[in-house]
């Protein structure tokens, strides 16, 4: 059973659940702090993570958001489509403009 959007990393980031498959994203609020967005940079597919670690990042005209893995995963896709044009994020960052798809291991 899906989970609802849970926001996390102090509310900038979302994830979505559903069993031991990941989708993350970034909030408004994130948006809001970066201000435009000029540029993401994200994991690549296979690599792993431990909780904390750096997934990528976010960088506006105002700040950069960084994006830390919120439990221990591994990277099974990555959103090729905000890479390439960073300003979609914009548009829709609870859906259509989630950052990472990923697969929850075992602590």
């Amino acid at each position: 059973m899906k989970e609802l959007l849970q926001e996390f990393q102090e509310g900038q980031l979302w994830k979505i659940q559903e069993a031991e498959a990941l989708t993350i994203g970034v909030t408004q609020n994130a948006l809001d702090l970066a201000g435009n967005v000029v540029e993401i940079e994200l994991a690549d597919a296979g690599e792993e993570f431990e909780a904390g670690d750096w997934i990528g990042e976010l960088r506006g005209k105002d700040s950069l958001v960084e994006m830390l893995a919120p439990c221990r995963m591994r990277v099974t896709e990555r959103n090729e489509e905000v890479i390439e044009q960073p300003a979609t994020v914009e548009d829709d960052p609870t859906g259509d403009a989630w950052m990472i798809r990923a697969e929850k291991l075992d602590d």
